[in-house]
């Protein structure tokens, strides 16, 4: 018994094949949740250093004020 190939089964074969190729590309583009979790913490520490520094700037720019009126009052 000879067996036929349709066009058909033949179109579905390449797009399996074509599904297959981008999937597989595509696997290397989503993240994992362990990935997600380690950006999230590198993000966390990285806004948590910017909130001290702010702070910090700004405690430092209350004092200067504090004292450069201190200066004028006393002169």
């Amino acid at each position: 018994m000879e067996q036929t190939t349709s066009p058909e089964l033949l179109e579905f074969k390449d797009l399996i094949t074509a599904i297959r190729a981008q999937s597989a590309l595509l696997k290397q583009v989503i993240i994992s949740e362990a990935e997600v979790k380690i950006e999230n913490d590198i993000l966390s520490e990285f806004d948590s250093a910017i909130q001290a520094q702010i702070f910090s700037t700004l405690t430092n720019l209350v004092l200067y004020q504090l004292r450069g009126w201190r200066e004028l009052i006393d002169e």
